[in-house]
């Protein structure tokens, strides 16, 4: 099976779209309307009115679309070398746990995507290149305007300015205005139509309004634990495989270390136990693809280990 995700692609594709119809299965019988918890303004603006099986359409063609952004960032900025679709099916995976419809997780996670590959182009730059700190800035700040918690991306996102020696004031100045131009935009807006201080109490309290939970069932915890532990073993295999690799995979691989701090922290706004996995999509397909990406002269166990991961999943989110 690993073998076949290093070399087949259209059977790659079959797999994954296999997967992931499994997975929506139940919300494709059952859908459910569009999340509300966490939501910020322009999340409502689009799904306002939203049926609930259009809502699920929609949340499924998105994070199918975001597993192939994420996969193509990865292959472009030479962090996987085989022509493997692994992030895509672990991004859509981690996306589509549990009973999955449209939320401001998986829209605002679009632009966190978009702005890590801004981020990650600084590094291949000859030049500064102040239109991709401010990309990157903007786009960490649209997905806020979607879901306000992932205002906790911030800190990864200056972080990793330092990663890259992005610290003179001219990255610094593109990093302020590239966050505060949609807020500007959308605060002009807000003054016309008289609602500043009714729309800005609104962004605070979302901010602010922790939902902390712990609990779940025997096979929620068995879900979150497997879950938790590819994570873990992932990073383990990524940072000690970055030693013999070069700087610029060392800088993206840091910043995507980074940005999982940010996604723990995005957590604690939803569940510990069970784990909220759509927030930690990006590092957990990006650690589980370099856990099985790499060839073994044995490969029984690796294989059995996936397709047992694999499975767990497809069937919790079945019964």
């Amino acid at each position: 099976m690993l073998k076949t995700f290093r070399t087949n692609i259209p059977v790659q594709i079959a797999i994954i779209l296999v997967v992931a119809a499994l997975m929506w299965m139940k919300s494709f019988v059952h859908p459910l309307s569009a999340a509300t918890e966490c939501g910020g303004e322009l999340y409502f603006w689009i799904t306002g009115s939203m049926k609930p099986a259009v809502a699920t359409i929609v949340a499924f063609i998105l994070v199918l679309a975001e597993g192939v952004l994420f996969n193509s960032i990865l292959y472009r900025h030479k962090m996987i070398t085989q022509s493997s679709l692994l992030p895509m099916l672990f991004y859509v995976i981690a996306m589509s746990v549990g009973h999955p419809t449209l939320s401001p997780v998986i829209m605002g996670s679009l632009f966190l995507l978009i702005g890590i590959d801004q981020l990650l182009l600084t590094s291949t730059l000859l030049s500064v290149g102040l239109d991709k700190v401010f990309g990157a800035s903007a786009c960490i700040a649209l997905s806020t305007l979607f879901c306000p918690v992932m205002v906790v991306f911030v800190i990864p996102l200056v972080a990793s300015m330092f990663n890259y020696s992005l610290y003179s004031w001219r990255d610094n100045t593109m990093l302020v205005l590239g966050f505060l131009s949609p807020f500007i935009i959308l605060e002009t807006y807000y003054f016309v139509c008289d609602e500043l201080f009714y729309r800005n109490y609104l962004l605070l309290y979302n901010i602010t309004d922790f939902h902390l939970h712990v609990g779940g069932n025997f096979m929620q915890w068995a879900v979150s634990i497997v879950f938790l532990v590819m994570i873990v073993i992932g990073m383990g295999t990524a940072i000690g495989g970055s030693q013999n690799r070069s700087i610029n995979f060392n800088k993206n691989i840091t910043t995507l270390l980074l940005f999982t701090l940010g996604s723990i922290a995005l957590s604690i706004y939803t569940s510990i136990i069970p784990v909220a996995t759509q927030c930690y999509a990006i590092p957990f397909a990006c650690c589980s693809t370099f856990l099985f990406i790499e060839p073994g002269r044995k490969e029984l166990v690796p294989n059995a280990i996936f397709i047992l991961a694999v499975l767990l999943f497809v069937v919790f989110n079945l019964i």
